[in-house]
């Protein structure tokens, strides 16, 4: 009798232990607070992130034109255009970038299909090539290649694509009037089978205001771009400081 009265009070124990761990896990669920959602990581645009645009000299041809832009993921994109007196090429390439460890300003490009390395040197809205030694080149300030910006362009010619690219910003005067000069990096394209001729009148900015202001031509008169062909050219517009641009219309 007695052996039966310790083995029922040690079933008892078991069962009274069991129950008290059930209902403790079951507090520690209710009292645990539930995961709050990690916030979204802001990710900031770095200031070399960007188009680089210009012409730089060039000892084989007439003028090369290099189209560079760097994106945020340490790749780059590479175009460059050598003109002739007859012809154009036109090589393009892209690969990764990285940043040298001495000099942080020093950057070196690694071409994805050749392996062959280029080097250049990062400024303020700027980049210029550099030779094979990390050295300038002679005359090295006409191989600064400006950051650009694009700017919306409203064409009404048919056949005709034009881009144009924010090249530099001045304050000038301009009859007694605090004013800002605009020049912009065209790109036109003629895709018709006709020349197409264009004149200052007929490229305008047009501001926050809706004021127009005529362009003013570097190479005037313009020459006529020849049938589906590429044709570059520098625009500058001149306006009140006051106000904004706000568009380019092709007229």
């Amino acid at each position: 009798m007695k052996q039966t009265m310790i083995t029922l009070s040690f079933f008892a124990l078991l069962l009274s232990s069991g129950c008290d761990n059930t209902s403790t896990s079951s507090l520690n669920e209710k009292v645990n607070p539930p995961e709050q959602p990690s916030k979204p990581i802001q990710v900031q645009t770095l200031a070399w992130v960007g188009h680089y645009k210009a012409f730089i000299p060039c000892d084989a041809c007439e003028k090369k034109l290099v189209s560079l832009q760097l994106h945020q993921n340490k790749t780059y994109t590479l175009k460059e255009m050598n003109f002739f007196k007859q012809k154009i090429k036109q090589k393009e390439s892209s690969g990764i970038f990285t940043f040298d460890e001495q000099n942080s300003n020093l950057l070196q490009f690694i071409d994805d299909k050749t392996k062959q390395n280029r080097y250049f040197s990062l400024h303020d809205h700027s980049i210029e090539p550099l030779d094979q030694n990390k050295t300038q080149f002679k005359d090295f300030e006409k191989y600064q290649i400006p950051q650009v910006q694009n700017i919306e362009v409203n064409n009404a010619l048919k056949y005709v694509d034009i881009q144009a690219d924010l090249f530099k910003s001045e304050k000038i005067e301009s009859n007694g009037i605090e004013s800002t000069k605009l020049t912009y990096f065209f790109e036109i394209n003629n895709h018709s089978d006709r020349p197409l001729k264009l004149r200052d009148s007929d490229i305008v900015l047009v501001d926050a205001k809706n004021n127009e202001h005529i362009s003013i031509i570097e190479n005037d008169p313009l020459s006529p771009v020849k049938p589906n062909k590429t044709q570059h050219e520098l625009v500058s517009f001149i306006y009140p400081e006051t106000y904004q641009a706000a568009y380019i219309k092709i007229k």
